[in-house]
């Protein structure tokens, strides 16, 4: 299931990002995260790895095609502003990080809202020992 979870958000990611800024990832990630929720924890690492994923070869897409001239203007503008030397790869894997830590927490956002507590609820209930097992 995580895999499938992983590649619906890069295909949304894909094809909202053809209609939608660049905000269009979080909503593929959040939707994925409400209508697939099982645990925020496995819906993180799933939007951090479809999101991640899909700017990765999105951000390699778009640099190649431009022959690396607008990464390496934008590496060298960082680079003199804070003194110390940074690559087009740098620069690629700066922006593949945070758009797969905005995929990871808008898909916890949306495994958290389905989550009514009950998982919380049924633990206490066991620490506790008042949980009975109902078999229907």
């Amino acid at each position: 299931m995580f895999l499938v979870k992983v590649i619906i958000i890069a295909v949304l990611s894909f094809i909202l990002t053809l209609f939608l800024p660049w905000y269009g990832v979080a909503i593929a990630a959040f939707i994925t995260g409400l209508v697939f929720s099982n645990k925020p924890g496995n819906n993180f690492l799933a939007g951090f790895f479809g999101v991640g994923l899909f700017w990765l070869a999105y951000a390699l897409f778009l640099d190649i095609r431009n022959q690396h001239i607008l990464s390496s203007k934008i590496a060298t503008l960082f680079s003199e502003n804070i003194g110390t030397e940074i690559t087009t790869g740098v620069l690629i894997m700066v922006t593949t990080f945070l758009g797969a830590l905005l995929g990871a927490l808008s898909c916890m956002a949306g495994a958290m809202i389905m989550d009514d507590g009950s998982r919380m609820r049924r633990r206490r209930a066991i620490k506790r020992g008042n949980y009975k097992l109902k078999l229907n």
